[in-house]
């Protein structure tokens, strides 16, 4: 947006001064405009647009231009297959389908409470978009505009959607480069499962879904845990038998907070005699590796450790 407000100034044959005279600001915010210092602030540009004489919606091209320019990719292949990273490359949106999401919230779109994918459409709630709006983007393109968004909002919850929308109004919606705290709640609760009520519909194998089966949650408090540690002895005898009287305080820590252990439950013995290991490692399986580590014709020893892609993840996570 810098170098374009600098080339349409001397396309108009205006000094800086007389710029910031037009926009009633001073030669300091147009200097840091053009240097890239500061962002020009939204109710900015109709007036800016008025004396370069281009439409605003250019102005505010430009500027979402920019903004894709600053933002990286930060989506965590390595965590996910190949079908569900191609999946994430589809999940994006421009400000017109933007608009339409917009407007089948505001006029209550059944659709939109959607949390599973299925086989329905939201053809219906289309009927409630005004008819101001399909006549200013035209008929052809309001079909076009609706079809990308279903093709978005059939993989990603509404209300994830609005919520990023709400804090980044002005940028296109692009999972691979949302914030990596949006990445991560999008992970553990912003995406949609497959409708398995669906399993004896004529066209359920026909329905992609995405495969993410990781809690970045608990992956967050438990994986630099166990990295610290290296391995840790968590169970004896048969795998799936109680957790250790004495593992790490650390990890113990961890384990409570991550899984919303009560300590007075805990200390009473419940959560021992309810949840094994399998419950505690749920949503860890591919950062963690869970095997036994006694020689063949000893008791079992069952060990806890992070494998080479929780290391990945971790760095991730500190980039």
């Amino acid at each position: 947006m810098s170098s374009y407000i600098k080339k349409c100034r001397e396309e108009a044959g205006l000094t800086q001064a007389q710029l910031a005279e037009k926009m009633d600001v001073t030669i300091v915010s147009v200097q840091n405009w053009e240097g890239g210092k500061t962002k020009i602030n939204q109710d900015k540009y109709l007036k800016l647009a008025e004396v370069f004489n281009v439409p605003v919606e250019k102005i505010i091209k430009e500027i979402i231009i920019e903004e894709g320019k600053k933002q990286r990719d930060n989506w965590p292949d390595f965590l996910f297959d190949d079908e569900t990273n191609k999946i994430v490359d589809t999940l994006h949106l421009n400000l017109a389908q933007q608009d339409l999401f917009g407007l089948l919230y505001i006029y209550g779109s059944d659709y939109l409470n959607n949390t599973k994918i299925g086989l329905d459409t939201f053809d219906e709630d289309l009927k409630k978009v005004p008819y101001g709006f399909i006549k200013e983007v035209g008929s052809i393109r309001f079909m076009n505009i609706a079809n990308d968004l279903h093709n978005v909002i059939k993989y990603v919850q509404s209300d994830f959607l609005l919520k990023v929308l709400k804090q980044n109004p002005e940028t296109e919606f692009n999972v691979r480069k949302l914030s990596k705290d949006f990445i991560c709640e999008f992970i553990d609760n912003g995406f949609k499962d497959i409708d398995e009520t669906m399993e004896f519909e004529h066209d359920f194998e026909s329905v992609e879904s995405l495969d993410i089966k990781i809690n970045m949650n608990k992956a967050k408090i438990i994986l630099p845990l166990l990295n610290e540690f290296k391995e840790v002895h968590v169970t004896d005898g048969w795998w799936s038998n109680p957790i250790r009287e004495d593992i790490p305080e650390k990890i113990l820590a961890g384990i409570m907070q991550m899984c919303g252990f009560k300590e007075d439950l805990f200390k009473n013995g419940y959560y021992k005699d309810n949840y094994n290991i399998s419950y505690i490692r749920n949503g860890l399986e591919k950062v963690t590796d869970y095997f036994n580590a006694s020689q063949e014709g000893n008791d079992e020893m069952w060990m806890w450790k992070i494998n080479d892609v929780g290391k990945k993840l971790i760095n991730w996570l500190r980039d």
